[in-house]
C-alpha cells in the first residue's frame, strides 16, 4: 500500500527542467546568453539545465547528453541530472542507457514520481511490462497523474514539431481515459497530418 502523502523530492524541478516551454522566446539569443554565463560559472546548475532544455528544443539531444555527462563527471551523485540524462537517452531511443540512468537517479532521489513514470515508459519500450507496471504504480502512489503526464508530453512534442511522438503520447492518454473528445479530435488531426506528409 502506498502512502499518498509522500511527495517526490526534486520532481517539480525535474519536470520544469525537461518540459519547460520556450515558446515566444528567441532560442538562439537565450542559448548565447547562457553559454556566455557558463564561461565564467561552468557549474551553475540552473543555467546548465536551461541550456539542456534549449538544446532539446533545437532537437540537439546529443549535445544535451554531452552536457549532462560532462556535469556528472564532476557531480556523479546529482540525482536530478542523472534523471535528466536518463530522459535524454529515452528520447534518443537508447533504452538501456535510459533505464540505467533513471535507476541511478532513483538511488539518489527515490521518491520522485516523474522519474518512476519515465522509467515505466522506458521499461515498457524495452518490453519489460512487469517492471513498467511497478514503476507506473509507484508514480501513481507518489501522486503523479499519468494521464496528464502523457498529455503534457504530447503537447510539448507537438510544439517542438515531433508529430509522431505527439500522436503516440495522445494515443496513450486516450487509452488511459477515452472520455476526452478533445484528445480524440487531436489524434485524428495528427494522424491525418502524418498521412498527408
Amino acid at each position: 500500500m502506498c502512502d499518498r502523502r509522500k511527495k517526490g523530492r526534486g520532481e517539480g524541478v525535474l519536470k520544469r527542467s525537461i518540459l519547460k516551454n520556450y515558446a515566444g522566446k528567441d532560442i538562439a539569443v537565450e542559448e548565447e546568453k547562457i553559454r556566455i554565463h557558463l564561461l565564467s560559472r561552468p557549474d551553475d546548475r540552473l543555467k546548465l539545465k536551461n541550456l539542456v532544455v534549449i538544446l532539446c528544443h533545437k532537437k540537439d539531444f546529443e549535445g544535451a547528453i554531452r552536457l549532462c555527462e560532462k556535469y556528472l563527471e564532476k557531480k556523479p551523485n546529482d540525482g536530478e541530472f542523472l534523471g535528466i540524462l536518463g530522459y535524454l537517452f529515452y528520447e534518443t531511443e537508447r533504452i538501456k542507457e535510459a533505464v540505467l540512468y533513471l535507476n541511478k537517479a532513483l538511488t539518489e532521489i527515490p521518491d520522485t514520481a516523474f522519474v518512476h513514470f519515465l522509467l515505466g515508459n522506458a521499461y515498457s519500450r524495452a518490453g519489460n511490462i512487469k517492471e513498467a507496471i511497478l514503476n507506473y504504480d509507484l508514480a501513481i502512489c507518489l501522486d503523479l497523474d499519468i494521464y496528464s503526464a502523457h498529455v503534457n508530453f504530447a503537447r510539448n512534442y507537438e510544439e517542438m514539431g515531433q508529430i509522431e511522438k505527439a500522436l503516440r503520447e495522445y494515443t496513450i492518454a486516450y487509452e488511459i481515459d477515452p472520455r476526452s473528445k478533445k484528445i480524440a479530435k487531436k489524434i485524428k488531426e495528427l494522424s491525418a497530418e502524418i498521412q498527408g506528409a
